[in-house]
């Protein structure tokens, strides 16, 4: 249903693999899930945003796929920013925003605190 592939946005992207209907959880977020101590305990105190993280901030707690064997298992890892999403998280699900057509790049908006080196 989902594969790596080259993007034209950046790196490596995440692709559709056939049809997608709108409105589908297509993919968990998968990694190690800590408390916020935890996690800063383990890697600092730089923001939770960082990359291959997924806040869960009404439990306080967060999902990281920063080691392996997450960092490449996890597809979601993979997703672009775009100035127009297909795709979201939420409680750990990836959904469909739009029916997405085969071959089709996802794509994410990053919450706005995503501490970010470009501009969309």
């Amino acid at each position: 249903m989902l594969e790596v592939r080259d993007s034209l946005i950046e790196g490596k992207g995440l692709f559709a693999s056939l049809d997608l209907s709108a409105n589908m959880r297509i993919y968990d977020y998968i990694g190690e899930e800590m408390s916020w101590k935890e996690f800063t305990e383990q890697y600092g105190l730089y923001k939770y945003n960082s990359l291959n993280t997924y806040p869960m901030r009404r439990i306080h707690r967060i999902i990281v796929a920063k080691n392996e064997p997450y960092k490449t298992a996890n597809l979601v890892n993979y997703i672009n920013e775009g100035k127009e999403a297909n795709v979201y998280l939420k409680s750990r699900g990836l959904y469909t925003l739009r029916e997405i057509k085969k071959d089709e790049e996802l794509l994410l908006i990053y919450p706005k605190d995503y501490l970010r080196s470009y501009s969309l």
